[in-house]
């Protein structure tokens, strides 16, 4: 079996279950980008992964070994930043569990993932094939499930 070096991870939603994801990640010292929808008028663009990343300094118990490493997130927006996609090595979707935007999201991001990627979804319930089924035939076969518990950590 040879080794496969995960040296950048994107997390696809920062929601609790993708920001704590983000927070296992760097806690090994593996920097990630952090995405979300773009902030409304008024807002950041990334104002919701900048929000996530701030949560996670003050969670208890702390998500992050250490609040520093927080700066090892990057944080970005499905709108403006999908060409970083192609820094990562390894993918992890985390948006809510509903086949239908996990499909649109899947359109839009499968064609910016790096030809040696892994991508992942940390779905607990969904089916992989169903999912699967609307990526590019390229990315099908580098296409798994993962599952991370509650809290991550």
């Amino acid at each position: 079996m040879s080794n496969f070096p995960v040296k950048k991870v994107a997390i696809l939603g920062a929601g609790v279950m993708g920001a704590q994801i983000a927070a296992h990640c760097v806690n090994a010292r593996v920097p990630v980008i952090l995405f979300d929808l773009p902030g409304k008028e008024g807002q950041s663009r990334n104002a919701l992964a900048e929000r996530a990343v701030e949560q996670l300094k003050k969670l208890n118990p702390a998500p992050l070994a250490d609040a520093a490493q927080a700066a090892l997130i990057e944080v970005a927006n499905f709108d403006d930043h999908l060409d970083c996609l192609q820094q990562a090595d390894l993918v992890i979707e985390a948006i809510a569990e509903r086949m239908d935007w996990k499909h649109q999201l899947y359109a839009k991001v499968g064609p910016k993932i790096a030809p040696h990627a892994i991508f992942a979804t940390n779905t607990s319930g969904l089916s992989i094939t169903e999912l699967a089924s609307a990526l590019p035939d390229a990315l099908r076969g580098r296409f798994c499930g993962v599952h991370f518990f509650n809290p991550p950590r």
